[in-house]
């Protein structure tokens, strides 16, 4: 075990019957995300998120280049489930969040084949 992940400790932990209950609704597609309350790493977060359906993806790639804050804004409004507006209030935490969410972006890589 390193050593971040030593003092590495919980803030704002899901109970069970909050995951349960998402979980109801929301089935294989809920995630946890553990996000840095600090540049230490020392303390973190744990929210609910949704992973971004074909809607909620097309909305970002729409913005993503002419307005890169709304299409940041579109991520975390649409598929984070609990402490949204602790998420909006504080940078570290809204950046942390949309780098946790790009990530759950279900991308495949197709190959072609010549016939």
């Amino acid at each position: 075990m390193s050593k971040k992940e030593e003092t590495k400790h919980k803030v704002g932990q899901l109970s069970e019957a909050v995951i349960k209950e998402y979980k109801a609704k929301h089935g294989d597609k809920l995630r946890v995300l553990e996000l840095p309350k600090d540049d230490d790493y020392e303390e973190h977060l744990e929210v609910l998120a949704v992973v971004p359906n074909r809607s909620v993806v097309g909305q970002f790639q729409r913005y993503k280049n002419q307005d890169p804050k709304k299409a940041q804004e579109i991520l975390v409004k649409q598929c984070v489930l609990t402490s949204k507006e602790e998420i909006l209030a504080d940078d570290g935490l809204y950046y942390a969040a949309i780098s946790a969410l790009a990530e759950l972006i279900p991308i495949r890589e197709g190959k072609s084949r010549r016939l």
